[in-house]
């Protein structure tokens, strides 16, 4: 099958979690040199700070590196005034500092002494909290571009999950849910490797394809395959019981005309935060619809995220 012009290959499934999980290949590859943000914050070229004044919908990303450097929608960015989550994927050219829109994820704290430095973790937010994000989103394309999510809808969709795992946040964070989460599928999650041309996965709760993500290369998948999993396993536990894996329900063939969905969508374009070119989509599937998000430079697909439209 192809997505926007990537021909792309889908895997035998496995699962995390009651998650049905199914990798994606290509053997095409993105030209354009650049570091994933776990890849330069492990380098110590990348730092994440506030505004001044903070401002809870952005964060100040300055990149050290001689290369760009990619952060990806639904990373966690933890610390600061309070811990966000990106709301779409940015390039930050090297050698700068580049204005980033975020979520907040932790609606009880802002501000707090001996928290200031900001980390980017190996985490990813749930599929429902992107979808739900990406839907939202309200932009603006003025001399200072911005991007909107609906803040109280984020807060409630961390509300929900909170109560759906059982876990009582002090501050109503998101990542005390995940590390609850995660430490509960470990020993699953740290068996998830990827195939030498993986360069996408689409995660499946019972027969609904809950998201896709695609990357130009195997080396930036890796980086975040592993969050990706554990972010959509979060919403196993929420998801309805009228369509649960254990009830034997074939995902498998829900898959190619989600494929088809996004390639089908009203997909619309615009000069990015960053680098490159963003993707936003709307529609592509009879019923539900899809939402998306992405980046290209040029012309070459560097990444998408695709959701069914939260009702």
């Amino acid at each position: 099958m192809e997505v926007l012009d990537i021909k792309l290959e889908v895997g035998a499934r496995f699962e995390v979690g009651g998650l049905s999980v199914f990798p994606v290949t290509s053997r095409q590859r993105g030209a354009l040199a650049f570091l994933t943000g776990p890849e330069a914050l492990e380098a110590g070229l990348i730092e994440v700070d506030e505004l001044v004044p903070p401002v809870v919908e952005f964060l100040a990303i300055t990149n050290g590196a001689d290369v760009p450097v990619l952060l990806v929608e639904g990373e966690m960015l933890i610390g600061a005034d309070q811990n966000r989550t990106m709301n779409l994927t940015v390039l930050c050219p090297a050698a700068s500092t580049t204005i980033v829109p975020a979520s907040c994820v932790e609606a009880g704290r802002w501000g707090e002494e001996g928290r200031r430095v900001v980390t980017i973790t190996r985490r990813h937010a749930p599929g429902s909290l992107r979808a739900a994000k990406t839907a939202t989103l309200e932009m603006t394309f003025d001399d200072e571009p911005e991007r909107y999510s609906d803040q109280r809808r984020i807060w409630d969709e961390v509300d929900r999950l909170s109560t759906v795992h059982g876990v009582d946040s002090d501050t109503s964070a998101l990542d005390d849910v995940q590390v609850e989460m995660e430490s509960r599928i470990a020993v699953q999650l740290n068996r998830i490797s990827p195939l030498s041309d993986q360069v996408g996965v689409v995660c499946s709760i019972g027969a609904s394809v809950v998201g896709v993500d695609l990357f130009d290369r195997p080396a930036a998948l890796d980086d975040y395959l592993q969050a990706i999993v554990a972010g959509h396993v979060l919403d196993v536990g929420a998801a309805s019981d009228a369509d649960p894996v254990r009830a034997g329900a074939d995902p498998v063939s829900a898959i190619e005309p989600f494929f088809e969905g996004i390639n089908a969508g009203a997909w619309t374009t615009n000069a990015g935060v960053g680098l490159g070119e963003e993707l936003h989509l709307r529609g592509g599937l009879v019923g539900s619809g899809l939402v998306g998000i992405g980046l290209t430079y040029d012309d070459a697909l560097v990444h998408l995220a695709a959701f069914p439209t939260p009702a």
